[in-house]
């Protein structure tokens, strides 16, 4: 998930590369390069930590496409000219846009490349730190404007002539400091993982799988980093400190994600959704995420005009890198991902909530966050399955030569290379048909390994692992064994009746707790309370500090509106619904409430 920061955007007047190189420049165009030189600079517009003023001239003139095609025939004084067009004054060490950025100047210039124009900023001594395309449009001759307007905990910087616009966001170094908050750098290979989680979290494992992982960015894409590029990831263990980094530099785009990357900063920004006191192991789901977001910073990186692509591009090539990711840190925890996303496959396409994918290559998500990553992943899938074509078009795409018309180059070659996109999702479906009966995570994360399945809900928040096998009759029973956490307070939850359509969803839910059983409904995004039972005396946790398997038969008949559940030394509950609530093509979960639970023998009928 891509931090949607889009800066140092210009829209000029149209102009071809074609214009012969050699060609001489014209008397009105030595004479307007003249002038420009000549003209003074406009008065700065910002505030304590930066600011920006331009050549106080009409840049975006007839004259400009003619003297940017001919590059040749420009004087040494004529490119410096053209390449001093802006001046941006940083007062607070910081980021403008993806530049690491230090107290000083830095200049703005254009150039023209093979196919289109580009924007070229450059520090006090004259490196070059940065080059971006720019389409040209509609010349006028409007001397500069500026503007400076605040944006999450940053600023924007704005300067048009006419048509020609710019725009760059700026965010100080303190700034993002104070929104982090204190953390602690644990390092593996070229990947650093900042976070304020306690060392039972075993972030420094987390850091070693991710330097594992990385490792599948550069085969899949033909792509190489920079010289001494190093991974940054903060990794929140807290909701409130992400959420004010978020804030910081999206605005509160990402507060639903729960992980960005930020095109400005170049680095990740991750909430541990599942924390709880106690040990407790990294969930698949959330190191998988971690690994897509570290792609994004690979792309930054490699091929820095990616930032013009679109998001079904970025998006797909994430989620097979995290796929291949998982497949090189946790063979368990790639199975675990590819039976999720098949087992989402089917479960949201039967429910009418996938997007559609032509809508995706449009860049229209569709309502659901999950189902719309499940989508990504199915075409970065059938991408990476044409590896050579998959690189082609990774090259075609970089170089800053084909600037925002990425989108319309990459769907042609995708169109030319590849089978349809709804071919894409035709085959994914057959395979999830047949494959696709594991687990929907709903406000969760499940597990599997060893023969049990564990299920980690965020803190304060109730969730469950729904099983993909649609009930054939109007009954439905689960029987195993659960196991619970001691931290916080034991719950283990069974879900069933769940139906699920494009604009509903409902189910009941049996919540056992030591001391008692309630039964829940959740009918349209509310919940009611149908009925309780308490116990004398509460079922046992743990025995000589070891947790404790239960035993559990659960049953629900939908005509009779029974709902029975027994477990260890002879406990039960049994409830009467009072309305019909039908099960038949519904499905069962199982899940918990704040905290950790296991299920081994796990039979559902």
């Amino acid at each position: 998930m891509r931090a949607a920061l889009l800066a140092g955007v210009v829209l000029l007047c149209l102009v071809s590369p074609a214009v012969a190189e050699e060609a001489a420049l014209s008397p009105e165009e030595s004479a307007w390069l003249k002038a420009l030189a000549a003209a003074g600079w406009s008065e700065p517009v910002g505030d304590d930590d930066v600011s920006v003023c331009a050549r106080d001239f009409a840049l975006n003139s007839a004259q400009l496409p003619g003297v940017l095609a001919k590059q040749a025939a420009l004087s040494e004084d004529q490119r410096a000219t053209l390449n001093e067009l802006i001046r941006i004054e940083v007062k607070q060490a910081g980021w403008l846009d993806r530049i690491v950025v230090d107290p000083g100047v830095y200049t703005f210039g254009l150039q023209q490349g093979l196919r289109n124009v580009q924007l070229v900023a450059r520090d006090a001594t004259g490196n070059i730190l940065d080059v971006r395309g720019a389409r040209l449009r509609e010349a006028s001759d409007a001397k500069p404007a500026a503007r400076i307007e605040p944006d999450g905990g940053g600023v924007v910087l704005r300067l048009s002539w006419g048509q020609a616009r710019f725009r760059w966001f700026f965010v100080t170094r303190k700034a993002h400091t104070e929104a982090l908050g204190a953390m602690t750098e644990r390092k593996a290979g070229n990947v650093s993982v900042f976070s304020d989680l306690p060392d039972e979290a075993g972030v420094p494992q987390v850091a070693a799988l991710l330097e594992k992982a990385v490792k599948a960015n550069e085969p899949l894409t033909g792509g190489r980093l920079p010289e001494g590029f190093h991974y940054v990831l903060y990794l929140h263990g807290q909701y409130d400190t992400y959420k004010a980094i978020d804030q910081l530099l999206t605005a509160g785009n990402f507060a639903q994600n729960g992980a960005f990357t930020s095109w400005s900063t170049g680095r990740s920004y991750v909430v541990w959704y599942t924390h709880h006191d106690g040990p407790y192991a990294l969930p698949s789901s959330l190191l998988q995420v971690m690994i897509h977001e570290l792609h994004h910073q690979f792309m930054y990186a490699a091929f820095p005009s990616s930032r013009y692509e679109p998001d079904w591009w970025q998006e797909s090539l994430a989620e097979v890198a995290a796929q291949q990711g998982l497949e090189l840190a946790d063979k368990q925890a790639a199975e675990n991902y590819r039976k999720r996303r098949l087992t989402e496959l089917d479960f949201f396409g039967r429910a009418g909530r996938l997007p559609h994918p032509e809508d995706l290559l449009a860049g229209k998500d569709g309502a659901n966050l999950s189902a719309n990553y499940t989508a990504m992943w199915v075409i970065g899938r059938a991408l990476a399955a044409q590896s050579d074509d998959l690189r082609a078009m990774v090259a075609m795409a970089a170089e800053y030569d084909l600037g925002r018309d990425a989108g319309v180059a990459l769907q042609r070659e995708l169109d030319k290379r590849y089978p349809s996109i709804a071919r894409m999702f035709e085959t994914a479906r057959r395979t999830a048909a047949r494959d696709g009966e594991w687990y929907v995570k709903w406000n969760a994360c499940v597990d599997e390994r060893d023969g049990a399945v564990e299920v980690n809900t965020e803190v304060g928040l109730g969730g469950f692992a729904l099983l993909n096998q649609p009930v054939q009759g109007n009954s439905v029973s689960m029987s195993g064994d659960f196991r619970w956490d001691d931290q916080p307070l034991p719950q283990v939850d069974f879900v069933f009746a769940y139906g699920l359509g494009p604009q509903s969803e409902r189910f009941l839910k049996l919540a056992l707790l030591p001391g008692k059983a309630v039964l829940f409904e959740f009918r349209d995004a509310e919940w009611s309370t149908l009925g309780t039972v308490e116990y004398e005396t509460p079922l046992a946790i743990s025995q000589d500090g070891k947790p404790l398997w239960h035993s559990f038969s659960f049953s629900y008949d939908a005509e009779s509106g029974k709902v029975r559940l027994d477990t260890t030394n002879g406990r039960w509950a049994e409830f009467k619904l009072a309305d019909y609530n039908p099960c038949k093509e519904t499905c069962a979960g199982i899940g918990t409430y704040n905290g950790v639970v296991w299920f081994r023998n796990l039979k559902v009928k």
